[in-house]
């Protein structure tokens, strides 16, 4: 889209000119360069608003994708992370509990650290 908008730009500056010749041509105190007058307000204003538009929503893409891709990480980094868990989890059963605990506070440091 913001390839489209920079392939009508010429076309707006044209159309822009166009209309400042016309007015130069027109009575400045008729109707007739009243109305031009505001017809070229109205389409810049509506130009100027749909390029922020623009902007705006690529910024939000940007946000977004940002955030995508911290979050892939994270499960990338979690993924990478379970097996070693239910590996640890598992042998858990043959140890006594204070071991099991000292066990699980290690696990839970290793996934502080991963995730961080």
């Amino acid at each position: 889209m913001k390839e489209e908008l920079r392939n009508e730009q010429r076309r707006h500056e044209d159309f822009m000119q166009q209309g400042h010749a016309i007015l130069d041509r027109t009575d400045p105190d008729s109707s007739d360069a009243g109305l031009v007058s505001q017809r070229l307000e109205d389409v810049n204003g509506a130009w100027d608003r749909l390029a922020a538009q623009l902007g705006e929503r690529e910024a939000s893409l940007t946000d977004v994708l940002e955030v995508s891709t911290q979050f892939q990480d994270s499960v990338k980094t979690l993924v990478e992370w379970l097996p070693l868990a239910a590996d640890t989890v598992d042998g858990l059963s043959s140890l006594p509990p204070a071991e099991q605990r000292k066990q699980l506070e290690v696990l839970g440091t290793l996934h502080v650290a991963v995730c961080s």
